[in-house]
């Protein structure tokens, strides 16, 4: 079995939903409501979202919207759609948003195409998430240009185009739109519809950095750490690294961990391996939990534990994860944390090759031996 290259940075060509507020220490404006104006009533709701006071922040997006205010109306929607202090309720949320997009909210247009993107509250329709997501992007909405690059690029309810992609995540980019920042980082970094370019990729990676962007953070510290696109400078690969992962992102959590464990910046320390590839493994992240199980197969820093093992290649496996796939095969072949099944084996190995896994001489001897020959 095999471990995952050092400080693996998976693609991720984010986009943003709808924008949920963080919590913050500002209470919410105490002022008798029939004396405020919808403005007012809407920054009063406003102050009470991001203080966490769900119920008083919808009071006053109610009284709001009463007086016709379509932002208030939409941030409604957004609370049905989160169950945000209210049971989560897509048929009201998209109620909400159609009602503040019908009053020309054009965040509420780009919420509504996402919901059809994405089949949430309404049956699935990606040609409708374009013409409404469309709409928006051509008001200028930032968050919808940044969408209308993302379905381009992924050819979501169109063709697949990166020039389209590129123009419009550049529209957005040149808002100060760190997402689209980062996106356009990543396909100078892959040579997606341009030439590969490292220098234009940590230009626009730090332009979103620069915002605290989480993916940007990780991606920045990625290039530092490999010398791409800058010098190679490992201090500045850990400050990055850190700073996305107190923010959570798992991709710097999971590189941290294969930090620590290899020796890349830091003195080696299998302890904190563990501390960091259980933060990412602990959040779904498909790289960490294959590492933290191969951890315990060996017993690496940790007691070797087949059984644990097997229970974290599984999770990664059940994400399409190809290595954890074949990780898994090899469990059933040898009864490692399991017990032996040729058949699960062979059904296995074979879903680990069809998602592109490549295996060596010693996975090859137990290819033949289950599958009867040897896979190219």
């Amino acid at each position: 079995m095999k471990k995952i290259s050092l400080c693996v940075l998976a693609l991720c060509l984010c986009f943003t939903f709808f924008g949920v507020s963080v919590f913050a220490e500002t209470a919410a404006t105490e002022a008798p409501a029939e004396e405020m104006t919808a403005e007012d009533l809407y920054q009063a709701g406003k102050d009470a979202l991001d203080a966490g006071d769900y119920g008083k922040a919808m009071e006053y997006f109610q009284a709001a919207a009463d007086l016709g205010y379509s932002e208030a109306i939409k941030e409604i929607g957004n609370m049905y759609y989160f169950g945000q202090g209210v049971e989560r309720d897509y048929d009201k949320a998209i109620e909400c948003f159609q009602r503040a997009a019908d009053l020309g909210n054009i965040n509420a247009v780009n919420n509504l195409g996402l919901c059809y993107l994405y089949g949430t509250g309404v049956e699935k329709d990606e040609e409708k998430a374009m013409e409404y997501i469309r709409t928006a992007a051509e008001q200028g909405n930032v968050v919808a240009q940044n969408n209308l690059g993302y379905m381009y690029l992924n050819g979501r309810g169109v063709k697949t185009d990166y020039a389209e992609a590129m123009k419009y995540f550049r529209l957005a980019a040149e808002q100060g739109y760190a997402t689209a920042q980062f996106n356009i980082g990543n396909m100078y970094r892959d040579g997606l519809g341009v030439k590969q370019d490292y220098e234009k990729a940590f230009h626009y990676y730090h332009l979103a950095a620069e915002q605290e962007y989480p993916g940007a953070l990780t991606a920045l510290g990625y290039m530092y750490g490999q010398g791409l696109g800058t010098e190679q400078n490992p201090d500045e690969m850990l400050k990055y690294y850190h700073l996305a992962a107190e923010q959570g992102e798992t991709m710097a959590q999971f590189n941290l961990g294969c930090c620590y464990r290899d020796g890349f910046g830091v003195e080696q320390d299998y302890e904190k391996m563990l501390e960091y590839f259980r933060l990412a493994a602990d959040q779904g992240n498909a790289d960490a939990q294959y590492n933290l199980g191969f951890a315990y197969y060996i017993g690496q820093g940790v007691d070797q534990d087949y059984n644990e093992a097997f229970r974290l290649y599984q999770l990664a496996a059940d994400q399409g994860f190809p290595v954890a796939m074949f990780a898994v095969g090899d469990c059933y072949y040898l009864g490692n944390g399991v017990e032996k099944d040729l058949g699960a084996a062979a059904e296995w190995y074979q879903k680990s090759l069809d998602a592109g896994y490549v295996p060596d001489e010693e996975d090859q001897k137990h290819l033949e031996d289950v599958l009867g020959k040897p896979k190219d």
